[in-house]
C-alpha cells in the first residue's frame, strides 16, 4: 500500500504540491489570527493604560485608624506590612500618609492637608530644598506649593503653623508635569473652591503640603495622621497577564483589605474592562479575515482537487470494473492527500509567524513582539485538517458515482432534489447568519461570518445561473456561426467544475469589494468624528487663572482673530446637557467646518452676541469707594445692620468682597474697599446689600462709585435701571431718586430680607444659546444649562443646527465672554485654546508667554490616527490584507481549474482545428467564468452591503457624533477593485494563450 501511495504522489506530484501549498496557506492563515491578536492586544492594552485616568491605574488602601504625629513613612509601622501582604504580585506600591487641618501663615490661613508621599521630590521643581527628617525639639520641615505660599505669605526658610504646631518651610514646589499620574488628578493639586480667585494657573491655595519621612513632635497628639497606599498596575502586568486574571487579583486584594479593616477602592476594573473590550473587538473582527482566507483555501482545494478528480473519472471507472473496492479508492485518496497536509502544518506555522510579524509591523508600527504559541499551532492544525476534508469532499462525487457515469468523458449533471441541495444549504446558512447579525448586539457565531456566507450564497446561485445562461448563449452563438465563443461558452456550461470556480471567484470579488467599502466608510467616519469631537484643527488644553485671563491671553496672542479662540468645555453635570462656551466672533474662522453641521458657522456669532443693554464697567485702581446715603435706626438693627458687598472680575478671577464693616447711617458716607488685584485692570460686576432682618424701615441711596480717586459711576448712572439687572427685590423696592441723581433702595420693616443685588447688565439675559436640532428645542424656547461658574442657568434658544463642533447632536453652545460676565460662583469646565490652520509654529510658546500653562495638545489629525490604532480599525486593516491575498487565491483556483482540464480542452480544440476551425478562434474561454464572477460579485457586494453594513463595528465605544455614510466612495472603491479584477483577467488571458499555444503546437504535427 505504501508503494501505491508513493507512486500516486509521484504520478500526481503537481496535485500533491498544490494540496501542500493550499493546506500550508490555510494553516498559515489560521495561525496568524491568535499571534496577531495577541500582539495587537498588547499594543491596545498599553494605549489604554497610557490614556487612563489616575484612579483607573491603582488600588487604594487607607488605614481605618488615625495615629498621632506628623505624616511620615508608613513603612515604619504596621500599615506598611499590611500593604506589602495585600498588594498583588508585580504591582508598584507608593506609600503615603496625610493629616487634615488648618495651616496659618503671616498673610492668611487655609484648610488643607499635610501629606507624606514617596518620590514627591522627583516630580517637582523646588525653590529651597525638599523637607528632611527632624528629631524631637526641631520644627518639622514641609514643602508648600506656589499658590499656598502666596496665600499664606511664606517663602523657603520661613515658617507657618499647622494645627498650632510650628513647622519650617524648607521649599516652595512647582509640579514638573501637572498631568503626571503621580498627582492623582486633583488629590494633591486641587482646583480652586467656588467663589474664590485662583492665585496660580495650576492648583490652588489648598494644594497639599508635603512633609518629610520622619518628623518627631514634642506633643504627638497635636496632629492626627492616616496612612495611605496606592498600588499601581504596571505596563508589564498589562502585557503579560490577562484582564480576567488581573481583575481577580484586584478583587481578592480589595476583599482581603476589607477583612483587615482597611478602607479600599479601585477604578482599575473599568480600565481592564476596556482592555478586554478592545481585545474582543479585535479578535471578532480578525475572525472575518481569517475565515475568508481559510475558506478560500478550502474552496480552491475543492476546485483544484475536484477538477483533477473529474479528469480521472475514466481511470477510476476502469479500476472499479477490474474489481478494486471503493473503500480502497477512498483510503488511497485519503492517504494521498493526508501526506502533504501533514507536511503543511509545520510549514504553515512558520509561514504564519512570518506573515503575522509582517502584518504587525505594518499595522502596529515599531518593534512588535510576535511569537508562535500553542494556540496558533492548534489553529493551524485545524485548518490543515479542514483542507484535507475539503480535498476529500471534492472527490466524493467521483468516488461514489456509478461506473457508467465514471466512464463518461463529461460528468453527468445532477438531477432531482440532490441537484439543488447544496444551493439550499448555502442560502439557508447565509440567511441565518444575516438574521443573527441584524438582530443586534455584539456579533458572534454565524453573525461574524455573515458577509462571507452571504457572498457565498450569491456566488452559488450566480454560478448556477451563469452556467445555464452560458450554455444557452453558446448554443445560439454556434447556430449563428460564432464558433470560437460558442464552443467556449458551451464548454463552460457543460463542465461542473466551472460552477465551483465561479462561486469561488464571486466570493473573492465580493469580499474584496465589501472589505474595501467598510474600510472606506470607516475612514470617513473616523475623519468625521475627529473633526466634530476635536472641533478645530488643533485644541490646546490650558490652565488659566480665570476665564477673563484666558480670553485676554488668547486675544493678545491673536489680536486679529485669525487663528486662535478661547473656549471652556463643561460636561453634563446637573442638567444633563454639555456646554461649550466659545469666543463666538472667532468661531467661524478657527473651528473646523463640517458638512454635518447643516449650517454655516458664520451664521452663529451674530445671534450669540447681540448688543447688551449696557457696556461693561472697566477700571484700573487698587481700591473702589461706594458712596451711600443711608437712613435706618442703628440701635434697633443691632447685629443685623446692613452690609455692603461688591464683586469684581480680574485676571485672577471673580471675587465677592465685603466692605469690612456695616453700612453706617448718614449722607454720602464713603465705603472704601481695597481691590489690589485691580491695579492691572478689572471689570465691575455687581454690588449687594445684605440685611438679614429689618426690624424698622431701611432706606439706602447709592450716590456714586469711585475707582481710586475718579468717579466711575455717577448717581445718574446707578439710577439708570436699564443698565442694571436686579436680584432679591421681592421684599424691597429699587427706584431712581426723584432728581435722578441716585438709586434708592427701600426695605419695609418687619421683614426677613433676602440680599438685594444689582449687576451690570453687560450681557444679554437670558443668555442666547445655539442647540443641535436633535434636542427638539426650537428657537425662542428656554433651555437649562450649567453655567461657567457651576450654577444652573436658563438660556434662550437663538437658533439650531444639525450638529455643533465638539457637542455633536447634544449640548448647548454659548458665548464665553457673555457667559463669564455675570458668573460669580466659581471656576468649572476645562479651559482650552482652539487653533486654526493659520496658527504659527510657535503658538504654544506665545500662549505660555501670556501666563497659560499647557496641559494637553490635541489635533484632528492625531485623533483621526488614534482611531486607526483601536481594535475595530486594526481588524478592518487585517481583513483588507486578507481580502487582497484572497485575490491571489482566486487566481490560483483559476490556474488549478485550467491545469486540470487543459488536456481535454486542447484535444477538443485540436480536433476542431483539423476540421477547419480558424486559428484566430482558438481560445481558452477562461475569461467567461471571470466575467460571470465579477458580475455576480458586484451583485453579492450590494446584497451583503445592504444586509450586513449595520453590523460592522467601526468604533471601540460604538459612538459617533456623525452617522457613517450609507455608501462608500465609488472612485476609491474602483481604485482597489479594478487592479484586482485585472489580475484575474490577466490570469485568464495568459491561461488562454497557453491553451492556444498548445493547440498550435499539436496541430502543426
Amino acid at each position: 500500500m505504501l508503494a501505491v501511495i508513493a507512486g500516486a504522489l509521484v504520478a500526481r506530484r503537481a496535485q500533491a504540491v498544490a494540496v501542500l501549498l493550499l493546506a500550508m496557506l490555510a494553516s498559515a492563515a489560521a495561525a496568524i489570527a491568535p499571534m496577531y491578536v495577541a500582539a495587537a492586544g498588547r499594543t491596545l492594552a498599553v494605549t489604554e493604560l497610557s490614556g487612563a485616568a489616575p484612579e483607573e491605574r491603582r488600588l487604594r488602601f487607607v488605614s481605618p485608624v488615625e495615629y498621632p504625629g506628623m505624616p511620615g513613612d508608613p513603612n515604619r509601622g504596621v500599615f506598611g506590612g499590611q500593604v506589602e501582604r495585600l498588594a498583588p504580585d508585580g504591582f508598584d506600591v507608593v506609600l503615603g500618609a496625610q493629616a487634615g487641618g488648618v495651616a496659618s501663615g503671616a498673610a492668611g490661613t487655609v484648610t488643607t492637608s499635610v501629606v507624606y508621599r514617596e518620590e514627591v521630590c522627583e516630580h517637582v521643581a523646588v525653590t529651597g530644598a525638599c523637607p528632611a527628617s527632624t528629631p524631637v525639639g526641631q520644627p518639622p520641615e514641609v514643602m508648600v506649593s506656589e499658590a499656598a505660599a502666596a496665600h499664606l505669605g511664606v517663602a523657603a526658610g520661613g515658617g507657618l503653623t499647622f494645627e498650632g504646631v510650628p513647622v519650617r518651610v524648607s521649599g516652595v514646589y512647582r509640579p514638573l508635569d501637572p498631568a503626571d499620574p503621580f498627582w492623582q488628578g486633583a488629590d494633591f493639586l486641587r482646583p480652586p473652591a467656588p467663589g474664590t480667585a485662583p492665585v496660580s494657573a495650576v492648583g490652588s491655595v489648598t494644594d497639599a503640603i508635603f512633609s518629610a519621612p520622619s518628623s518627631r513632635l514634642a506633643n504627638e497628639q497635636a496632629v492626627l495622621q492616616r496612612s495611605t497606599a496606592d498600588v499601581f498596575v504596571t505596563e508589564r502586568l498589562i502585557l503579560t497577564r490577562s484582564s480576567e486574571e488581573l481583575k481577580t487579583q484586584v478583587a481578592g486584594a480589595l476583599r482581603a483589605g476589607a477583612l483587615d479593616g482597611l478602607g479600599s477602592g479601585s477604578g482599575l476594573p473599568a480600565l481592564l474592562d476596556r482592555v478586554t473590550q478592545q481585545r474582543d473587538q479585535l479578535a471578532f473582527g480578525v475572525s472575518l479575515g481569517v475565515a475568508l482566507l481559510v475558506g478560500l483555501c478550502w474552496l480552491v482545494l475543492v476546485v483544484a482537487v475536484g477538477s483533477a478528480a473529474d479528469e480521472r473519472r475514466p481511470e477510476q471507472g476502469l479500476l472499479l470494473l477490474r474489481g478494486v473496492q471503493r473503500r480502497r479508492l477512498w483510503l488511497l485518496a485519503t492517504v494521498e492527500h493526508a501526506v502533504p497536509v501533514l507536511i503543511a502544518i509545520p510549514l504553515g506555522c512558520v509561514a504564519g509567524l512570518a506573515a503575522a510579524q509582517l502584518v504587525a509591523r505594518r499595522t502596529l508600527g515599531g518593534d512588535v513582539d510576535v511569537s508562535l504559541t500553542t494556540t496558533a499551532v492548534a489553529y493551524a492544525t485545524a485548518a490543515a485538517l479542514g483542507a484535507l476534508a475539503a480535498a476529500l469532499l471534492a472527490q466524493a462525487r467521483a468516488l461514489s458515482a456509478p461506473i457508467v457515469d465514471l466512464l463518461r468523458r463529461v460528468p453527468a449533471r445532477s438531477r432531482g432534489w440532490r441537484a439543488g441541495v447544496g444551493d439550499v444549504v448555502a442560502l439557508s446558512v447565509a440567511v441565518a447568519a444575516l438574521v443573527q447579525l441584524r438582530s443586534g448586539g455584539a456579533p458572534s457565531g454565524l453573525a461574524l461570518l455573515a458577509p462571507i456566507l452571504g457572498a457565498l450564497a450569491v456566488g452559488v446561485l450566480g454560478a448556477r445561473a451563469a452556467m445555464a445562461l452560458g450554455a444557452v448563449a453558446g448554443a445560439r452563438l454556434l447556430a449563428r456561426g460564432r464558433t470560437g465563443t460558442g464552443f467556449a461558452l458551451v464548454q463552460v456550461g457543460r463542465q461542473p467544475r466551472f460552477r465551483r470556480l465561479i462561486a469561488l471567484l464571486t466570493v473573492v470579488v465580493a469580499m474584496l469589494a465589501f472589505t474595501v467599502a467598510v474600510r472606506d466608510v470607516a475612514s470617513t467616519a473616523y475623519a468625521d468624528r475627529a473633526t466634530v469631537d476635536v472641533g478645530a484643527a488643533r485644541v490646546v488644553g490650558v490652565e488659566a487663572m480665570s476665564r477673563r485671563r484666558l480670553l485676554g491671553a488668547v486675544r493678545a496672542v491673536d489680536p486679529d482673530g485669525r487663528f486662535a479662540m478661547a473656549a471652556v468645555a463643561i460636561s453634563a453635570a446637573q442638567t444633563g446637557t454639555s456646554v461649550l462656551a466659545v469666543d463666538s466672533p472667532r468661531l467661524a474662522t478657527v473651528a473646523a467646518a463640517h458638512s454635518s453641521y447643516g449650517s454655516a458657522l458664520a451664521d452663529i456669532p451674530q445671534r450669540l452676541r447681540p448688543a447688551p443693554p449696557a457696556e461693561p464697567v472697566l477700571f484700573r485702581a487698587t481700591a473702589l469707594t461706594m458712596v451711600l446715603s443711608t437712613n435706618y435706626d442703628a440701635d434697633a438693627f443691632g447685629g443685623n445692620a446692613p452690609r455692603l458687598f461688591v464683586t469684581v472680575a480680574s485676571d485672577s478671577g471673580t471675587r465677592r468682597i465685603s466692605a469690612g464693616r456695616r453700612v453706617e447711617p448718614g449722607v454720602r458716607v464713603a465705603n472704601r474697599i481695597p481691590v489690589p488685584e485691580c491695579a492691572r485692570g478689572c471689570r465691575f460686576v455687581s454690588y449687594e446689600i445684605v440685611a438679614p432682618v429689618v426690624p424698622l424701615p431701611l432706606r439706602i441711596g447709592f450716590d456714586e462709585v469711585r475707582f481710586g480717586d475718579t468717579v466711575g459711576l455717577t448717581g445718574a448712572a446707578l439710577a439708570d435701571l436699564p443698565r442694571w439687572r436686579t436680584s432679591g427685590v421681592v421684599m424691597a423696592s429699587v427706584y431712581p431718586r426723584e432728581d435722578g441723581g441716585a438709586l434708592m433702595l427701600d426695605v419695609p420693616d418687619g421683614r426677613y430680607a433676602t440680599p438685594v443685588g444689582l449687576t451690570v447688565a453687560d450681557s444679554p439675559h437670558p443668555l442666547p444659546a445655539w442647540l443641535p436640532r436633535a434636542t427638539g428645542v426650537g428657537p425662542g424656547s428656554a433651555q437649562p444649562y450649567d453655567g461657567v461658574d457651576g450654577e444652573t442657568a436658563m438660556a434662550t434658544v437663538a437658533g439650531v443646527s444639525d450638529r455643533l463642533p465638539r457637542l455633536g447632536s447634544s449640548g448647548v453652545l454659548i458665548d464665553l465672554e457673555y457667559a463669564d460676565r455675570p458668573a460669580v460662583a466659581g471656576q468649572v469646565g476645562v479651559k482650552e485654546v482652539w487653533l486654526g490652520p493659520a496658527a504659527p509654529p510657535d503658538v504654544l510658546d506665545r500662549l505660555r508667554g501670556q501666563g497659560l500653562v499647557v496641559r494637553y495638545d490635541r489635533s484632528i489629525a492625531a485623533v483621526r490616527e488614534s482611531f486607526d490604532r483601536e481594535g475595530p480599525a486594526l481588524a478592518l486593516t487585517f481583513n483588507l490584507l486578507a481580502a487582497l491575498a484572497g485575490v491571489l487565491l482566486g487566481a490560483a483556483g483559476l490556474v488549478a481549474t485550467a491545469a486540470a482540464e487543459q488536456r481535454s480542452r486542447v484535444a477538443m480544440l485540436v480536433a476542431l482545428r483539423r476540421q477547419g476551425l480558424p486559428a484566430r478562434l482558438v481560445r481558452g474561454g477562461y475569461g467567461w467564468p471571470v466575467a460571470a464572477a465579477v458580475a455576480a460579485g458586484a451583485l453579492a457586494t450590494v446584497v451583503v452591503w445592504l444586509l450586513a453594513r449595520g453590523g460592522q463595528r467601526l468604533f471601540r465605544d460604538g459612538r459617533s457624533p456623525v452617522p457613517p455614510p450609507d455608501w462608500p466612495d465609488a472612485l476609491r472603491l474602483l481604485v482597489v477593485l479594478l487592479p484586482a479584477v485585472a489580475v484575474l483577467g490577466v490570469t485568464a488571458t495568459l491561461l488562454g494563450r497557453v491553451v492556444a499555444a498548445s493547440v498550435r503546437g499539436r496541430s502543426a504535427r
